[in-house]
């Protein structure tokens, strides 16, 4: 797992030093200046961790924002803010925060919270080398399903869940067709009369996030009258 974090605070005058001390444990920082900058940051790069150093609007503004547009893979976000009682972190919690930190902050506790999840990725690739979720390579597509990462002739690609479970899905069966029915059942865990255009819509997505034309069959295959397949290695 990456060793850095994306910081934005409203607290200006010890990001210096916060940058210094976590730079001391392996862990490279960046500060945003504000919102906006942290969403352009976003947009060309994963950071691990992600924490947000404001007060508690501005983070749920932010968090919503968060949760909409960059969902797969998601950093670790720690909120650190004045929080008038645990309905508040729950509150933050539910918007998308993975953990709150009351203010003022202990950097002891925000190492320590880093440090905790490092150990746990090192847990899961642990499980991973056990082969109970080999990840997918196909060509120029690379498919981690334990960090839910996609990457594309080296690219990494932002899918929402939904996108992820359908990829997966047919990238985990080569050569298997699934008929829309099939795949809205798998991924969406229901049935409805709108599945098959909901497929059809998500496949589309897909195709334009991975750089694939519709008619590409090197990957994402259309089966006449049937559903969709992900293509056999040759």
């Amino acid at each position: 797992m990456k060793q850095n974090i994306l910081l934005l605070s409203s607290h200006i005058e010890y990001s210096g030093l916060v940058c210094d001390t976590l730079a001391k444990h392996g862990i490279l920082a960046t500060i945003a200046g504000d919102m906006q900058e942290a969403l352009s940051i976003l947009h060309t790069n994963s950071p691990a961790f992600l924490w947000l150093d404001l007060d508690i609007d501005a983070a749920r503004s932010l968090l919503t924002e968060i949760v909409d547009r960059f969902l797969c893979p998601p950093p670790y976000i720690i909120l650190t803010s004045a929080f008038s009682g645990s309905a508040d972190r729950a509150d933050m919690l539910n918007q998308g925060a993975d953990v709150c930190v009351e203010l003022p902050v202990d950097l002891r506790e925000i190492l320590a919270l880093l440090n905790g999840v490092l150990r746990r990725e090192e847990r899961i690739r642990c499980v991973h080398a056990g082969n109970l979720l080999p990840c997918i390579e196909h060509k120029e597509l690379f498919i981690d399903p334990l960090r839910r990462h996609v990457r594309m002739r080296g690219h990494a690609v932002y899918l929402t869940p939904k996108e992820f479970d359908l990829l997966y899905l047919l990238a985990n069966s080569p050569g298997v067709a699934f008929s829309k029915e099939q795949i809205y059942s798998y991924v969406w865990k229901t049935n409805g009369n709108l599945g098959a255009s909901t497929v059809s819509d998500h496949i589309s997505s897909l195709r334009q996030k991975l750089g694939l034309h519709p008619k590409n069959n090197e990957y994402i295959q259309t089966i006449f009258k049937v559903g969709y397949r992900f293509a056999e290695a040759i």
